[in-house]
C-alpha cells in the first residue's frame, strides 16, 4: 500500500517528510479489515482539517484557530492512521501561515486603531469636564478592549501609556471630587452655624416681628451656598421645626399679651376715675410725675381703646396741672387775710390771664406755621406742637368754665 503496510502481523506507516515510518497497530480480524481501519482513521483526520479551513475562510475570529490548527499539525506524526500525511502536513502548514499572517496584519491593525483611541485619550484625559469625560473614556476604554492584541514589541508601551492616562484621568477627578467633598462639609458647617444663630435669634424675637424674622432667615438660607440635596433637606426640616416652634410661642405671647392688655385696659381706666375725681378737686392734691410714671408702667392696651385712653389720660392730667399751677400762682398772688370768695374771683382772673397767653401764643403759631415751608417729617412734629397748643387752650377752657360753675354755685 502506498501508506503503509503490514508485516509479520503489525501494520506501519511509511515515513513522511522527517518523519520515520512508524508501527501504528496489529492486524485483529484480517489485513484488509485491519487497513480499512486505519484509512476511515485518516479520512477522520481530513474531515477535521477541512472543518476548520471552512471556519477559517468563513469566520471573523479566524486567530482562535490557530491553536487548534497548530496542535492537528503537530500530532500528524504521532496519529495511528493510514493516508497522505505530506497533503494533510502542506493543507495545515499553508492555514497556518495564512492564519500566522493574518495574525500579524490584525495586530498591525489593531496597533493603528489604539494609537488613534490613545490620540483620543489625550484629549478627553485632559478635561475637566467631569462627567461628559468620564462617559468618553470609558466608550474609549471599551473599543480599547474590543480592539484586540498588538504586536508584543509595541504592547508594553502603548498599554502602559493607555492605563496611565486613565489613572490620571480618575486620579484627578477623585482629588476634584474629594474637594467638593470638604467645601461641602464646610458649607455643612455653615449651615449648622445658621440653624444655631436662627434659633437663638427667634428665642430672643419678640413675638410681633417672628414673621419678619422668620422672612429674613429665609432670605439668608437662600444664600448659604449648594450642598448635597439630602443634607439640604434635612436642615431645612430642622428650620421649619424652628418655625413651628418659634411660631406657635408667638402665638401663645399673642394670647397672653391679649390677655394682659385687658388687664392693662382695666388699670388705666381704674386710674381715669381717679384722675376725674382729683380733677374736680379745686387744689388737688397729687404728685403728677409719679402718676406718669405709673401710667406709663401699666404697658400695653389693646389698640382700638388704646387713643381713647391716653387722650383722656392727657386731658386729666392737663386740669390737674394747671390746677395745680394756678393754685400756686394764686398763693402768689393772693393778699393775706383774704377772703375765699375775693381768692375765688383772683383765681378766675389769674386763669383767664393764662387762658389769653396761651390763645396768643396759638395764633402765633398757626401764623407762622403757615408762612413755614417745612421738609418732611418737620410738619409732623409742627402738627404735633399745634395740638398742644390748641390742647392748653381747651383745658383752661373747660377749667375756667368749671371754676365758674362752682363760683355760680358758691
Amino acid at each position: 500500500m502506498e501508506y503503509g503496510y503490514i508485516k509479520e502481523g503489525k501494520v506501519f506507516r511509511n515515513a513522511f517528510l522527517d518523519f520515520p515510518e512508524r508501527e501504528i497497530g496489529v492486524v485483529k480480524e484480517n489485513e484488509e479489515a485491519t487497513m480499512q481501519y486505519f484509512i476511515e482513521k485518516f479520512e477522520s483526520l481530513t474531515k477535521e482539517i477541512e472543518e476548520v479551513k471552512e471556519k477559517v475562510e468563513t469566520q471573523t475570529n479566524k486567530g482562535s484557530y490557530l491553536m487548534k490548527v497548530s496542535n492537528l499539525k503537530e500530532g500528524l506524526s504521532e496519529l495511528d492512521a493510514l493516508g497522505d500525511f505530506v497533503a494533510a502536513h502542506d493543507t495545515l502548514t499553508k492555514i497556518e501561515q495564512e492564519l500566522n499572517q493574518y495574525i500579524v496584519d490584525n495586530r498591525h491593525k489593531n496597533l493603528q486603531i489604539k494609537t488613534a483611541l490613545l490620540e483620543e485619550l489625550k484629549t478627553v484625559a485632559k478635561s475637566h469636564e467631569w462627567k461628559s469625560a468620564t462617559a468618553a473614556i470609558k466608550e474609549i476604554q471599551q473599543k480599547w478592549i474590543k480592539t484586540g492584541a498588538v504586536d508584543s514589541e509595541h504592547k508594553e508601551r502603548i498599554e502602559g501609556e493607555f492605563k496611565e492616562l486613565t489613572n490620571s484621568f480618575f486620579e484627578r477627578k477623585a482629588e476634584f471630587y474629594a474637594e467638593i467633598e470638604k467645601m461641602m462639609q464646610e458649607k455643612e458647617a455653615d449651615y449648622l452655624s445658621f440653624l444655631e444663630k436662627a434659633a437663638k435669634t427667634l428665642n430672643d424675637a419678640d413675638a410681633s416681628q417672628i414673621r419678619n424674622i422668620q422672612k429674613q432667615l429665609v432670605e439668608e438660607w437662600k444664600g448659604l451656598g449648594k450642598i448635597k440635596p439630602e443634607k439640604h433637606s434635612e436642615f431645612w426640616g430642622k428650620l421649619q421645626v424652628l418655625f413651628k416652634k418659634s411660631g406657635a410661642m408667638a402665638r401663645k405671647s399673642q394670647q397672653n399679651k391679649k390677655a394682659s392688655a385687658e388687664e392693662n385696659e382695666k388699670l388705666k381706666r381704674q386710674m381715669l376715675d381717679k384722675l376725674k375725681t382729683l380733677g374736680e378737686q379745686l387744689a388737688p392734691g397729687v404728685n403728677l410725675n409719679q402718676v406718669r410714671k405709673e401710667w406709663k408702667s401699666i404697658g400695653f392696651t389693646p389698640k382700638e381703646v388704646n387713643n381713647e385712653l391716653n387722650e383722656s389720660f392727657m386731658h386729666l392730667t392737663g386740669i390737674i396741672s394747671d390746677k395745680i399751677f394756678l393754685n400756686q400762682l394764686l398763693e402768689k398772688k393772693a393778699r393775706k387775710g383774704m377772703s375765699d370768695v375775693d381768692r375765688d374771683k383772683l383765681r378766675i382772673k389769674l386763669l383767664y390771664d393764662l387762658l389769653n397767653r396761651d390763645i396768643s401764643e396759638l395764633q402765633t403759631f398757626e401764623l407762622n406755621v403757615e408762612k413755614f415751608n417745612t421738609a418732611k417729617g418737620l410738619d409732623q412734629l409742627l402738627d404735633q406742637k399745634l395740638e398742644q397748643q390748641k390742647r392748653k387752650v381747651e383745658i383752661k377752657r373747660e377749667l375756667l368754665k368749671q371754676l365758674k360753675s362752682a363760683q355760680n354755685e358758691g
